[in-house]
């Protein structure tokens, strides 16, 4: 690998597994940055790859890298490209997101008045409308959101080296929730997590029911590992969660979200509406399916961790 850019003013980091088309997608966004290309570098953290082509996508300049490795998860992806990049400021993206052409130089002026930036994310449109898609869209991606629990996702986050060292990176013993772990331990350390609209990338869309379901369990079983390895109970372990319904509208109240059916405010964000029955064909995955199959992937994320701890 070539040495890179040590006068960059920002290195992009972005982990893979098998996504050289996706890669070549997102650099191709990346080239058309407002930002002068000599102010940026782009470390391709490969996880393991065995498709063809990512070695192809680095340039003679060390402008793309491309910094390979074994296949553990994301984040130990993640960690092996920070420590091969140069610039003083990190901003994380995943190989699927497409970021507007203003990403770079956007998230830099919104880095000078916090420590980290959580850009919007925005879906888009859906090539196959579905209930399903409707289901993703609503549980996932609301950065403003989750900024306001102290959390947030790689898929589009802007922070200093001196910060994310300080914090010790991302914790690449755990498979998944580690972006809202990084992002925890960068609060508890004293650091201002905000979130900008006007930084924004662009996040496919999961029109399967296999594809959500999937994603939600893993998702699930990420964080009660997680919490079981911090000494906490998961959700899961708890009675309330169990109840029917109940809880998860509770919870939709708290956060201020719509009850019957996907959320009408997030949806109208990315240009989309619920028909009356997309809403209800939505009611049963949203109170039972979904609420179910996080508690089971709980549980066994919370016997797998106890099996290791013992």
């Amino acid at each position: 690998m070539v040495s890179g850019q040590p006068n960059a003013l920002v290195s992009v980091i972005v982990p893979v597994r098998n996504g050289s088309d996706d890669v070549r997608a997102l650099l191709a966004c990346l080239a058309r940055q407002t930002v002068d290309r000599e102010s940026f570098e782009v470390i391709v953290g490969d996880d393991g790859s065995t498709d063809a082509g990512l070695d192809e996508l680095e340039t003679g300049d060390g402008h793309v890298r491309v910094s390979q490795g074994p296949p553990l998860n994301s984040y130990a992806a993640r960690n092996r490209a920070v420590r091969e990049s140069h610039a003083q400021v990190l901003a994380f993206c995943d190989a699927d997101c497409r970021p507007e052409d203003d990403w770079l130089e956007r998230g830099l002026a919104a880095l000078r008045e916090t420590d980290v930036v959580a850009g919007r994310i925005r879906f888009f449109p859906p090539k196959r409308r579905s209930v399903w898609a409707l289901i993703d869209m609503d549980g996932s991606k609301d950065h403003e959101l989750q900024v306001r629990d102290n959390n947030a996702e790689t898929a589009n986050l802007f922070l200093r080296r001196e910060l994310f060292d300080r914090v010790g990176g991302f914790d690449d013993t755990i498979t998944e929730h580690g972006d809202f772990d990084f992002a925890e331990r960068c609060v508890a350390a004293g650091a201002e997590l905000s979130y900008a609209s006007d930084v924004v990338v662009w996040h496919p869309v999961r029109t399967s029911g296999r594809s959500v379901l999937r994603a939600q369990w893993i998702y699930s079983r990420g964080y009660a590992e997680r919490a079981t390895r911090d000494g906490k109970r998961p959700d899961g372990l708890k009675l309330r969660n169990w109840v029917p319904i109940v809880q998860p509208v509770r919870a939709r109240r708290r956060y201020g979200k719509s009850v019957l059916g996907p959320d009408a405010r997030w949806l109208a964000e990315h240009g989309v509406r619920a028909t009356p029955g997309e809403r209800v064909a939505s009611l049963p995955i949203m109170y039972l399916v979904v609420p179910y199959l996080r508690g089971v992937a709980q549980l066994r994320g919370w016997w797998a961790a106890r099996r290791r701890r013992a």
